[in-house]
């Protein structure tokens, strides 16, 4: 159909007026689309961001600005924002992240070629200022992977990053990010993998990040946390997934909250986990459930981890 989305941009803000005016430029001069949607969902910020939204999508259709008054943090505004897409693909993106200008047009055409639900990239932090980055394209002869088996995929990678490109009802029947987990990187592929047919790996950045100003990065314990978290509700949510994928996601639970032990325990090394993970490196288990919440017992106790409020 003429008039039909072809893909919904999907953008979470809180105070990022620095970056936004050069991420605006590339995402609105996105090359080869049809009809896209642009999707804006705000965190309540206390700088000019809106504003700077409003000002820099004037007269252009299928814009969408959320501008919430309570702040629910990302995982929250990110399924505000999938809620609403109408696009066949959704492709999100954080506020200081920037698109080279054939991004989406490369990706949405290896999604319609192959069949494919998901399609990921690689990302760069650049170190530049968000001007420099604007104009920027993909490499020409690039690579890239399918595989049908889009859980199995992500569990044998890593897709942390935003400005991946999903079908749409595959991302709104997985219900977008966990909310449990106040980030959104690591929830949203394994989530949206449950139900997708068909992913591919771009080996090109699809993602310029700028010079970094700030942001949870800096807080270690909360990616360990939050990791952590993402597995572990997948598999107390999914306990019939089939054996090899329950070990892989145990796995990658063990190995967050190794990461945690290191860091706050005296002798790290004496502590049973360091044995399981040892264990999982050779032959992963199967989940030991009551390991696995006596785990998450202990993050839930971290009194400088951001949680979603309800």
């Amino acid at each position: 159909m003429e008039n039909e989305i072809d893909v919904s941009f999907v953008m979470t803000v809180y105070n990022k007026e620095y970056y936004l005016p050069s991420v605006l430029k590339a995402l609105l001069n996105q090359t080869g689309l049809k009809n896209p949607e642009f999707i804006f969902v705000d965190d309540v910020s206390t700088d000019k961001s809106v504003e700077i939204i409003r000002e820099m999508t004037k007269g252009i259709k299928n814009v969408k600005i959320f501008a919430n008054t309570e702040n629910r943090g990302i995982s929250v505004r990110i399924n505000q924002g999938i809620a609403a897409a109408e696009g066949k693909y959704t492709r999100m993106l954080d506020s200081d992240d920037i698109f080279p200008l054939d991004s989406t047009q490369k990706m949405l055409q290896l999604a319609e070629e192959l069949s494919a639900d998901m399609v990921y990239g690689t990302f760069i932090k650049t170190g530049k200022e968000p001007t420099e980055l604007e104009h920027e394209f993909m490499s020409a002869n690039f690579t890239y992977d399918f595989e049908k088996d889009a859980l199995r995929t992500v569990l044998s990678g890593r897709f942390t990053r935003m400005g991946q490109l999903i079908k749409t009802e595959v991302l709104q029947k997985a219900g977008g990010a966990d909310e449990r987990v106040f980030i959104q990187d690591e929830s949203i592929p394994l989530r949206a993998a449950l139900y997708a047919k068909g992913i591919v790996k771009i080996h090109d950045n699809v993602v310029l990040v700028p010079k970094e100003l700030g942001n949870f990065s800096g807080n270690k314990l909360q990616l360990d946390n939050d990791r952590f978290m993402a597995y572990c509700y997948m598999i107390l949510d999914n306990p019939n997934l089939q054996d090899d994928i329950l070990r892989k996601l145990y796995a990658r639970a063990l190995s967050a909250y190794w990461k945690f032990v290191k860091k706050t325990a005296l002798l790290p090394y004496l502590k049973p986990v360091f044995f399981r993970y040892l264990a999982s490196k050779m032959n992963s288990p199967l989940p030991d459930i009551e390991y696995l919440k006596k785990m998450q017992q202990d993050f839930l106790k971290l009194p400088n981890v951001r949680r979603i409020k309800n």
